[in-house]
């Protein structure tokens, strides 16, 4: 299997920072193409709290944001001297990942999972899950800080 180009979805929290971290050095490994990919999700607003108008400027103001700190993050590793390309994309988050991935011929997605379980995962759901299951291409995980030392942890019932 050749890879050439990496998906590393980002939402610029310290958890997803793992799952790019992992993703660049697999780059600089394979002479992949990294795309960082940051997803807009919809805002979900019961009524008309604030008018069409006052939402689509909060959604202006989330996406100029989001452009900035992509731009960041794709600076910082082109430093690095990795190859790296950033996207902005609108709508939910696994179903974007899988999208994207699919259009932009992508050799192997990598994200970050929270490690959740029991009733938080099934409250919250798992994008990586979902991306899993759906996506054409691998998917590689990179377990949370939290998940790595539970799996350390001794099984210490006598």
């Amino acid at each position: 299997m050749k890879v050439r180009r990496i998906l590393a979805p980002t939402d610029f929290s310290e958890l997803s920072e793992r799952g790019v971290a992992e993703a660049v050095s697999l780059a600089s490994l394979l002479g992949a193409e990294l795309v960082l990919l940051h997803v807009v999700e919809p805002a979900v607003i019961a009524g008309d709290l604030y008018g069409a108008a006052a939402m689509a400027s909060v959604l202006e103001e989330v996406q100029q944001s989001s452009r900035q700190a992509l731009a960041r993050a794709v600076d910082k590793i082109k430093k690095r001297g990795q190859r790296c390309r950033g996207v902005i994309a609108n709508g939910g988050a696994a179903t974007t990942i899988v999208d994207t991935a699919a259009q932009l011929r992508i050799d192997l997605i990598v994200l970050a999972t929270h490690g959740r379980s029991g009733f938080s995962h099934l409250l919250l759901g798992s994008v990586a899950e979902r991306v899993v299951r759906s996506a054409t291409c691998p998917v590689l995980t990179v377990p949370s800080s939290s998940a790595r030392r539970a799996r350390k942890r001794p099984n210490r019932k006598r």
